[in-house]
């Protein structure tokens, strides 16, 4: 699947990875399996690797639309969230900024783009240096 995520409840974060042709319809299959995952919490950060995607779908009013379903369920459980979008490639920061733009104060949302995982990590206050670091102790964690 191009979008997946795990919750890696220790940190307080989820981590969804993206990878080849990200589509709006992936997109809400995976947010439609997160907010349905028993652990699903709300004021849960977000870090969203794009690094993966090789294109994007180009049906921009469909990828507002998107953000605006999203933004409705994050509003509705009254803590703000945090995003932070990893993006290195051109295609993966113009998805990154599409996305970040896309939410509003109102949504409850501070959204930012990172081109380092250190960097991504330490804005989320995360005590690791790379995303494989992070997913190996979360995954130890949970065993």
């Amino acid at each position: 699947m191009p979008a997946t995520f795990q919750i890696l409840a220790d940190h307080n974060l989820v981590y969804v990875q993206y990878s080849g042709l990200m589509l709006v319809e992936d997109s809400l299959k995976a947010f439609g399996a997160y907010a349905q995952h028993p652990e699903a919490r709300p004021g849960q950060r977000h870090l969203i690797d794009l690094s993966r995607i090789t294109d994007m779908e180009r049906d921009f009013a469909r990828v507002m639309a998107l953000q605006a379903r999203k933004g409705e369920d994050l509003a509705a459980r009254e803590l703000e969230t945090m995003m932070v979008y990893y993006a290195i490639s051109p295609i993966s920061q113009k998805a990154a900024a599409l996305a970040k733009n896309g939410w509003s104060h109102a949504h409850g949302v501070v959204a930012i783009v990172q081109d380092s995982e250190a960097a991504a990590l330490s804005s989320l206050g995360v005590p690791f240096e790379t995303f494989a670091a992070l997913l190996e102790a979360g995954s130890s964690q949970s065993a």
